[in-house]
Order: C-alpha cells, then sequence, then structure tokens
C-alpha cells in the first residue's frame, strides 16, 4: 500500500495553529465569497429539481419527459434534487446514521478502510487531496464505494462499524 496522506481530521484536531498553505484559498478568490445567509436570500439559478414519478410510467411521452429532464439537469448542472424516487425516509435516515457514527469513529479506525489511489484501489476512506480549480487541497475527507455496476461492488472495503452500515 502507498504512502497514506494526512487525513484533514488528524491535521486539524493536530494542534495546529493555522491552515496549512497548501489549503489556503487566493486572496482573490477570498474576497469573491459571499455571506452564504445573504447569498441563499438572492434570487437566481435554482438547482434544479426533477420528479422521478413518470420516470417508468406506460405513457411513453411522460417517460420521455422525465427522462429528457432528468437528461438536461445531468447534462447542464451535474447535480439535482430528485422528488418521488421511491427511496424511503427511513431509508434515507439510515444511511445518513450510518455515515455520521462512520465518521464520527477514531481515525485509527476508519484507517482500516483506507484507499490507496495510487494501486488503484480508490474505494474506502480517503482524504481529498486534488487541488481544485485555483490550485489549492480540498479540507475533506470522505468513503467512497461502488454500488453499481455489482462487479464493481466490494463489500470487503465496507466499514463492520457501525454494526448498521450495510
Amino acid at each position: 500500500m502507498g504512502t497514506v496522506a494526512p487525513r484533514v481530521e488528524s491535521l486539524a484536531s493536530s494542534g495546529i495553529k493555522c491552515i496549512p498553505k497548501e489549503y489556503v484559498r487566493p486572496e482573490k478568490e477570498l474576497k469573491s465569497i459571499g455571506n452564504v445567509f445573504e447569498e441563499e436570500k438572492k434570487e437566481g439559478p435554482e438547482v434544479p429539481t426533477i420528479d422521478l414519478r413518470e420516470i417508468d410510467s406506460e405513457d411513453e411521452v411522460d417517460r420521455g419527459k422525465c427522462r429528457q429532464k432528468l437528461k438536461k439537469a445531468a447534462e447542464e448542472w451535474g447535480v439535482m434534487n430528485l422528488v418521488n424516487h421511491g427511496i424511503q425516509d427511513e431509508l434515507i435516515e439510515r444511511v445518513k446514521k450510518a455515515g455520521e457514527e462512520f465518521f464520527g469513529l477514531a481515525v485509527e479506525e476508519k484507517e482500516k478502510y483506507a484507499n490507496d489511489q495510487e494501486s488503484g484501489k480508490i474505494q474506502g476512506y480517503g482524504s481529498k487531496l486534488a487541488n481544485n480549480a485555483s490550485g489549492q487541497l480540498e479540507w475533506e475527507d470522505y468513503f467512497f464505494h461502488l454500488v453499481f455496476p455489482e462487479d464493481k461492488r466490494d463489500l470487503s472495503i465496507w466499514p463492520k462499524k457501525p454494526d448498521d452500515y450495510m
């Protein structure tokens, strides 16, 4: 396994007195960042909401319209809010809780599931160390795993803690 880069959580809890320079945004970018709460009040483009109720409709026209909206949102935004997707709220809450519990574990426990991008092992626990458009490193840890296609799913790297992760 390659060298494990320092995790953001470890860095943040290490007692450092300032953010490492590779994570700091340029002054120009910092000045362009507005107050999130004020920005929220402004009118402007919103992330598209796609109603999936008709995605499998027997009516070919309705099905086509729904799929076209989905395609357009993916191409133009790359992100969307999906409604009427059929996923039970209870399952969504369980997934959120499992994620919160996993990221609440000690770094040493999470490291048992570390990815190793240098060797091509992209699934697992990691820190986003790629540069963003400004050239700075992102300040985040994540857990990445594939679910589909099934032949790419590697359950061996899915956390054993919390018990409800899988």
